[in-house]
């Protein structure tokens, strides 16, 4: 009844508002009628009464603006544009563009509100959970909505999630709640092929996520020492493995990472050249002469071999108190025997001359080649080992070991190869010879180079050498007398050496990028080492028994390929007279007979194992088609027979299935 009394007055009031309004409008300006004055007041009384229960819109909706308060709405004045409002701290301002960019001001506001302000102006379904809650502090222009929204809940601890129509925006715990029960963790088994669990295990654990777990394989045994005492057991006898317990999205990142990861690792083929040229001059002179005086040399029982020489007897005791007298020299023992020797001897004299020149040359080639993985270490060796003992004496006892001399040709590297074509080398190579003394200590003389070098794919490079040259000159003479000029030369001897050494070592990497040539280019040779080893039995004398077994057993496959079995088999005879151990002729002759010879080992255990699976499949088949027991009397045996194995008819269909598969197999 109020309400009706009051909208009545607020009737009456009205007209009367008006007719003062038009009389006020057709007439002269007069003051403000106190009563008309009151009426307008108690209008907006009665409409602020009225909208007190209402919500206010949020945002700088096309030009309004919205306060802090959420339970108050204050329209903004249409006669001023929303650029000349006045900026207060505790009002929003958001406008969007023709293009859908969102410019926003906003000082102290609660999130909630910014969100209802978005959601109108931009006309979208944007529903917060209650746990949504926060302050906004925002000054953005000209962004995206999805930009916007992003920024004002991340400064909360919120994020947001678009489904068809609707963004659902909840904090961060509940968003990663939800996205963990959409996403439960699998597990996934990665099989790894040529890199090591060990090695992949590092760069995915910082992959998982908070939930995700890893396990890896145990770490494969590296080396190939011998060792009679471990057989492996049940070591993993299969590649090396990965499980990961994650969320599938984490599961797809570690897979590719894997994926790039785990890759055929490259070679490359290493050839080492190392030339190793010597040269030796040696020259060598000398004259010796004997004379005597007051005896000859036939008085003193002197001998001579071959006139090369001369050694001079004893004095006679008869001729001490006479004068006798001698000179002589000793110069040719500096020559080494050979060479070329003068011998003059007559009565009391005796002259000799003897002079050889000694050319050694030297040249050692050493080609070792070997093919290694990206980063592996390379080793070959072709030489010999030499043992030597070595004591090691303590204050309680003495060990003995044995160690041993390596010396001939080696090659030690490890490569790193790049993806710009060059590769880079730990390379060790070395030539060497040497033994044991008489002493039993170890020598050795050795050409070895370590380095580490840089080279490109395909290139020789030379990445060591020595030249040294060494000159010896060598004399044995009489003080004074072999300064002589001339005459000099009978009383000395002379000895020159000249050594010259020259050392190469040069360096071919070649990667190998297409293995199915090189897998030919391999072939080829194995090709090549058959047709030498064929070269060298050729070369054997005919008569020899392998040749002559050879010989027939090429004569019966070429009788065989033309028809003549008869030839065929007394050809392969003969092939197995000489060699009764060639296969291929043995196997030859089982075609051409269509039954094999067998000879039985006389012993028990040898097929017991064959018994027992025949005895478990049902049937009875010898070992190698040879009788056995038990035996069955000739008027007991099939007719037929097949290959030289009877057919075996026992009555029962299926037990005769049986034993022909077994046959088979």
């Amino acid at each position: 009844m109020a309400k009706r009394h009051r909208w009545f007055w607020n009737g009456i009031l009205t007209a009367v508002v008006m007719s003062i309004a038009s009389i006020d409008v057709a007439g002269a300006e007069e003051p403000p009628d106190p009563i008309a004055q009151a009426v307008e007041n108690l209008l907006k009384s009665d409409d602020a009464g009225d909208q007190s229960t209402g919500q206010p819109a949020a945002g700088n909706v096309r030009g309004r603006t919205v306060s802090q308060d959420d339970d108050k709405q204050i329209p903004a004045d249409p006669s001023q544009s929303a650029d000349s409002l006045p900026i207060d701290v505790h009002e929003a301002q958001v406008s969007v563009s023709d293009t859908g960019t969102v410019s926003l001001n906003i000082v102290d506001l609660p999130l909630n509100t910014v969100l209802r302000v978005l959601s109108l102006e931009t006309n979208r379904n944007i529903i917060a959970t209650p746990a949504v809650q926060g302050t906004v502090n925002a000054s953005l222009h000209d962004v995206t909505f999805e930009d916007a929204l992003e920024a004002i809940l991340a400064m909360n601890q919120a994020s947001f999630r678009a489904q068809g129509n609707f963004i659902y925006v909840y904090t961060q715990d509940e968003l990663a709640q939800i996205i963990a029960s959409e996403n439960p963790p699998v597990s996934r088994v990665f099989r790894l092929n040529y890199v090591s669990s060990t090695d992949i295990e590092p760069a995915i654990s910082s992959l998982l996520s908070q939930v995700g777990t890893l396990s890896a394989s145990a770490a494969s045994e590296i080396g190939i020492a011998a060792d009679d005492s471990n057989a492996g057991g049940m070591a993993l006898a299969s590649t090396d493995y990965i499980v990961v317990h994650d969320r599938q999205e984490n599961i797809d990142r570690i897979e590719k990472i894997i994926r790039e990861l785990d890759v055929r690792p490259r070679q490359v083929l290493i050839e080492t050249t190392i030339l190793s040229a010597e040269l030796s001059d040696d020259n060598a002179l000398g004259i010796d002469f004997a004379a005597v005086g007051g005896v000859d040399l036939e008085l003193l029982g002197s001998t001579s071999v071959a006139v090369q020489d001369l050694t001079i007897g004893a004095l006679p005791t008869d001729r001490f108190e006479k004068f006798n007298a001698n000179i002589s020299t000793d110069l040719t023992g500096n020559v080494p025997n050979g060479g070329l020797s003068i011998g003059v001897i007559k009565d009391h004299v005796g002259v000799f001359v003897r002079a050889l020149e000694q050319i050694t040359d030297t040249t050692v080639v050493a080609n070792p080649k070997i093919l290694a993985l990206n980063k592996q270490r390379g080793m070959v060796v072709v030489g010999r080992r030499d043992g030597y003992i070595t004591t090691t004496v303590t204050e309680t006892q003495a060990i003995q070991t044995v160690e041993f001399l390596v010396t001939g040709t080696q090659l030690r590297f490890r490569p790193f190869i790049g993806n710009d074509g060059f590769v880079r080398m730990e390379i060790h190579p070395e030539d060497s010879t040497g033994g044991l003394n008489a002493a039993n200590l170890p020598f050795e003389q050795t050409t070895e180079v370590t380095t580490n070098v840089i080279l490109r794919d395909g290139q020789t490079i030379l990445i060591g050498g020595l030249f040294r040259e060494t000159d010896t000159d060598s004399r044995s003479q009489l003080p004074g007398l072999g300064e002589i000029p001339g005459v000099g030369e009978l009383f000395k001897s002379r000895s020159d050496s000249l050594q010259r050494q020259e050392v190469i070592v040069l360096l071919t990497v070649k990667i190998v990028k297409d293995f199915d040539a090189y897998a030919r280019q391999s072939w080829e040779q194995a090709e090549d080492i058959e047709r030498l080893r064929v070269g060298l039995r050729e070369g054997q004398m005919w008569h020899g028994r392998e040749r002559l077994a050879q010989n027939a057993y090429k004569t019966a496959l070429e009788c065989f390929a033309a028809g003549d079995y008869d030839d065929a088999q007394w050809h392969v005879r003969m092939a197995l007279h000489h060699s009764p151990r060639m296969l291929s002729a043995i196997k030859l002759q089982e075609e051409l007979r269509g039954l094999r010879d067998w000879d039985d080992d006389g012993t028990a255990t040898r097929s017991f194992i064959h018994d027992a699976i025949m005895q478990e499949r049902g049937v009875e088949l010898p070992m190698f088609d040879r009788p056995a027991p038990p035996f069955v009397r000739p008027e007991a045996l099939p007719e037929s027979h097949n290959n030289g194995l009877h057919e075996y008819d026992s009555g029962d269909e299926e037990m005769d299935m049986m034993f022909m598969e077994a046959i088979d197999e």
